[in-house]
């Protein structure tokens, strides 16, 4: 009786939204809709192809994100419970990863969905994400009704209803991943100055420390060795560009102040950093001398290869 009760309710306040919505407009732009996305099979598909047959879950993760290996179990059952009707797709992010670490998750929790890794972190900028994992629901019409980053019960009660309803609005208002909704970080880039971009996170260096303790011992020995080197070329202009995952202004004033940080940084919020100049590693470092990109390093073990590019410039 219960279970009727509550579809009976969400019926009704499905027909509200309609109502009071007489005009639906669907909230992604053509151009989303239209981004290739790339499984490991080899196959390509858009959400455009799904419009109008079926909704789509797409759940964003990365090997190493710890609430991401969580839900896995949890994006499993959905796949088995709602695969029918609805479109689920997995997308590693690409980020510090590996296609033999997301193979070994696949394994390891026997993931049967189309599994995708945005190596061009296209998906992630297009779609703005700011933190793994990260879930979006489009109905039938590929109107965007969920985005969060828990497997939690307003997710679970969406896919129930989006799979045997109609199209609906449930997101609470009609915005959607807008350029209007981020505030972009400018980096002006200028000839005849040669600039030292280094690219990392706020968190690399401890909450990579059991599942990938490699990259953390390198963010810990990048960023002492980035502080050395700017004291060492001071006329380089410097700058610290953060991972605008999980970051917000407390943790990169903890961040600074851990490791004395004393050139300029700033949190890539908008993404297009990251995305312009193709980081995929934390951490990273380039240097641009007149406009173009003459090193990037990803590997700070061997710092006397380091120092022998920064004395030829």
């Amino acid at each position: 009786m219960h279970k009727y009760m509550f579809y009976i309710f969400n019926a009704i306040n499905l027909m509200l939204i309609l109502v009071s919505n007489p005009v639906y407009a669907r909230n992604v732009p053509d151009e989303l809709l239209n981004i290739p996305i790339t499984l490991i099979s080899g196959e390509k598909v858009t959400l455009s192809d799904f419009n109008g047959k079926s909704p789509v879950y797409l759940k964003f993760w990365a090997t190493w994100c710890q609430p991401c290996r969580s839900e896995m179990p949890h994006l499993e059952q959905i796949h088995k419970k709602y695969g029918d009707q609805v479109k689920v797709i997995s997308i590693n992010i690409d980020v510090s990863d590996s296609i033999e670490a997301v193979k070994s998750s696949i394994d390891e929790f026997g993931l049967s969905m189309p599994i995708a890794i945005d190596s061009s972190g296209e998906l992630t900028q297009a779609f703005k994400m700011v933190g793994t994992p990260y879930h979006l629901l489009f109905d039938k019409n590929m109107n965007l009704i969920h985005r969060g980053h828990e497997a939690n019960k307003s997710l679970d009660n969406k896919l129930s209803l989006v799979s045997q309803t109609k199209p609906v609005d449930l997101l609470g208002s009609r915005e959607l991943v807008s350029e209007n909704n981020v505030s972009d970080n400018k980096l002006e880039i200028e000839n005849n100055t040669t600039y030292a971009l280094f690219f990392t996170s706020t968190w690399c260096d401890w909450y990579l420390k059991d599942s990938r303790p490699e990259t953390s011992k390198n963010c810990i020995a990048a960023q002492k060795y980035i502080n050395e080197l700017h004291s060492e070329y001071p006329d380089i202009n410097w700058t610290g560009v953060v991972s605008r995952l999980w970051a917000g202004k407390k943790e990169l004033s903890d961040y600074t102040r851990k490791y004395s940080i004393k050139y300029p940084q700033f949190i890539d919020n908008s993404n297009n950093v990251f995305y312009d100049y193709k980081v995929k590693d934390l951490p990273t470092l380039i240097v641009i001398k007149d406009k173009k990109v003459v090193s990037k390093f990803v590997d700070f073990s061997n710092k006397q290869s380091i120092s022998a590019a920064f004395n030829r410039l």
